[in-house]
């Protein structure tokens, strides 16, 4: 019996689910539905790492080539406190790439395996509905995947059955673009008459930045940012991030002000209805692996559906048990991420290298010795000689 798969959401891990489910189960009746036009995207930049990008090359090598082919990598990342800095040289290089380009890229290679996506198709909670309870365009498939971001109409659909939890931040954001690319990769976190201020931006091609602005919840209402437009708030980032602008302005694409909900589905699937990416579980931007999370949780569905012999129900259960263990993880540690984010003002008072050590080490992923081959300079500069003085105290001590 021949599958029917209907993935709603064309980002990056549905587009990528697609070609790997054609590619591999040629068989497979797949269709991708998507409710923006064709080459419409929000945001600028995305980030893939080396290990997230060595992963796509052991199992689609035509993937990681089109993509590397188009990203820029960068090795080192400043930390600004106010007017201290440092400069941290990681082992490895990030890969970042134009979100669009991305999704471009993607689409040609489903094209190239026989999946065309259905771009201006809106699926969601209010169609007409089917008497399986489905939306009726989605009525005939044998699974539903939920590839459709934070707000995702295949959980609403489902109603309560995902069981979601949902938490709302203090802290206030927005993203935009810089018509430069900025150099090196930062984040900077600055007092700024009695508020305090967070930059973090990267190049993503040779002329472009992501430039991600965030305050904490005492400075939106202390600076009068609550009571702010967007643009007044825009130009205000302008002036405080003037150092690193260097004279360019921030660009705008939905570039709203706007509190971060952390959502996290409980249940994976609902009947023949199953999420993945930002869906499932929501990326905190302060961790950076959203896309790398979305495409991982795409190729651990594949793998399932691969093995499942058109047992829907037992390929459902075999990606939850798969993937679920690392997800818990890093859901963890997206927590302990974002609560430093949340009480960053406590974080700044402190010199620039402590800061930078709890920055590095704040999800509990990054263990002194880990950061040793992880940020070898930074280890060897600022974290050994203190545990050397700690451990010379101690044998005083002792």
């Amino acid at each position: 019996m021949t599958m029917r798969i209907a993935i709603v959401g064309a980002g990056p891990a549905g587009l990528f689910l697609a070609r790997l489910i054609k590619k591999t189960m040629p068989e497979t009746h797949v269709e991708v539905f998507e409710q923006n036009p064709r080459d419409a995207t929000y945001g600028f930049g995305v980030t893939l790492a080396g290990a997230a990008r060595a992963r796509l090359g052991e199992v689609d090598p035509e993937v990681q080539a089109r993509l590397e082919e188009a990203m820029v990598f960068n090795s080192t990342q400043a930390i600004v406190l106010d007017d201290e800095s440092i400069l941290l040289k990681y082992a490895g290089a990030g890969g970042a790439i134009e979100r669009l380009n991305l999704l471009t890229i993607l689409e040609r290679l489903c094209e190239e395996v026989g999946v065309t996506p259905r771009y201006e198709t809106r699926v969601d909670s209010k169609s007409d509905l089917t008497v399986r309870g489905l939306p009726s365009e989605l009525g005939d498939y044998d699974l539903i995947v939920g590839a459709d971001g934070a707000n995702s109409e295949v959980r609403a659909m489902m109603g309560s059955g995902f069981r979601m939890t949902t938490r709302t931040l203090g802290n206030h954001f927005a993203w935009y673009g810089v018509g430069k690319a900025l150099s090196p990769n930062a984040l900077v976190f600055r007092h700024y008459e009695g508020g305090v201020f967070i930059a973090h931006y990267y190049a993503y091609t040779a002329n472009m930045s992501t430039f991600v602005a965030e305050c904490d919840a005492d400075t939106w209402t202390r600076c009068g940012l609550d009571k702010m437009t967007d643009a007044e708030r825009k130009a205000l980032m302008e002036e405080i991030f003037s150092p690193e602008l260097e004279g360019e302005t921030l660009l705008e694409n939905k570039s709203i002000w706007r509190q971060f909900t952390a959502q996290v589905a409980e249940d994976w699937s609902c009947g023949n209805a199953v999420l993945i990416g930002d869906a499932l579980r929501v990326a905190h931007f302060s961790i950076g692996s959203g896309t790398r999370l979305a495409m991982d949780d795409a190729l651990a569905l594949h793998d399932a559906l691969a093995g499942c012999e058109g047992d829907i129900p037992a390929a459902l259960a075999a990606y939850e048990a798969d993937r679920r263990p690392n997800r818990d993880l890093f859901t963890k540690a997206t927590v302990k991420s974002f609560e430093w984010y949340e009480n960053i003002a406590v974080r700044m008072q402190t010199d620039v290298a402590s800061f930078a050590h709890d920055f590095l080490t704040r999800t509990g992923r990054v263990d002194d010795k880990r950061l040793e081959r992880y940020a070898p300079e930074f280890y060897r500069d600022h974290v050994a000689p203190r545990l050397e003085r700690e451990a010379a105290v101690g044998g005083r001590r002792g």
